[in-house]
């Protein structure tokens, strides 16, 4: 492991409501950040993704209201190994980045074929469990799994779902859609089911992101800050639990209409494949209606010489 740099960012924080308002005596927070890698290479190829950090995390934390507490490696690897090496458990095969905030530590595996943006929004994703983990202990436990996931995937737009071709709106159609309570504590080993469980989850924050206001998190961890569970506090704030807008949010995924609009991306790529399945069956239509009215012609060209015949012959008596 190769120490590279060290960057401290000044964040500053605009004063907000509630909880906003216990922090807003401290009007910024420095926050510093060692940057690790397993090798001089990717200390080379990771500066344009170690420039955007701290921007990114003071939207973070200002979207969130949080200040932070306590400073923390990013640490970038190249092999699984490695990755795995610097973890406090045996991770599913499909993990690429955890926050370890007991160890203050970021570790971020880097695959050859990734871009710096794709690393970045990876990264970004980890940013919010960093963030999330600051907020007051009381609060913090009381976040499922599975919205600690969302949020992350919301904020990132990183699509572990694209990675492995998800569709909701087709599970849906299939029935084959999990709850969302399965996944309060794990996502499991498989990376289909672990993939469409964090689509689902950020459907889910999206949802109320855009019924509600930006705001309503803010709320919600207030009131979870003061004892309320989430599904509590969600229904102080929206009238509506868990499991209600969760049917809405099903609701309008079991749609044919979002069926369409998950595979427009790949829609010339359908109709392509559809059209070449197509031609050779159109051709071989068109070739057996071709010999079959051959057929017919030649069966009638038959019928009038034997016609023609028996007419010559009547005419010889």
């Amino acid at each position: 492991m190769i120490a590279h740099s060290i960057i401290t960012a000044l964040l500053a924080f605009a004063p907000c409501a509630s909880q906003a308002e216990a922090h807003a005596q401290q009007a910024s927070a420095e926050k510093t950040f060692v940057y690790s890698y397993q090798s001089p290479r990717l200390a080379k190829e990771m500066s344009l993704v170690e420039a955007g950090v701290p921007a990114e995390l003071e939207r973070i934390l200002d979207f969130f209201q949080i200040t932070p507490s306590f400073e923390g490696e990013i640490y970038f690897c190249e092999d699984k190994e490695a990755f795995s090496s610097k973890l406090q458990f045996d991770p599913p095969s499909w993990y690429n980045a955890v926050a370890q905030p007991g160890l203050k530590q970021i570790v971020v595996f880097v695959k050859p074929e990734q871009s710096p943006s794709q690393i970045a929004k990876l990264l970004n994703h980890e940013l919010v469990h960093w963030a999330l983990f600051q907020l007051p202990a009381q609060a913090r436990r009381q976040i499922p799994l599975w919205l600690h996931e969302g949020l992350a995937e919301m904020w990132s737009d990183r699509g572990l779902a694209e990675t492995y071709q998800v569709s909701l709106a087709w599970e849906s159609k299939n029935n084959s859609l999990p709850r969302l309570s399965s996944f309060a504590m794990e996502f499991g080993e498989e990376p289909y089911r672990a993939s469409v469980g964090y689509a689902l989850a950020k459907e889910f924050v999206v949802y109320l992101v855009g019924h509600y206001d930006d705001e309503l998190f803010l709320r919600i961890f207030n009131s979870m800050e003061a004892g309320r569970s989430f599904d509590q506090a969600l229904v102080d704030h929206t009238g509506l639990s868990v499991v209600s807008h969760e049917k809405i949010v099903r609701a309008n995924l079991n749609s044919w209409w979002r069926v369409v609009q998950e595979m427009y991306p790949h829609f010339f790529l359908l109709l392509v494949l559809i059209i070449l399945g197509l031609v050779p069956f159109v051709a071989l239509r068109r070739r057996h209606h071709r010999e079959a009215l051959h057929a017919v012609w030649q069966r009638e060209e038959d019928e009038v010489e034997m016609l023609a015949g028996h007419n010559d012959n009547i005419g010889d008596e």
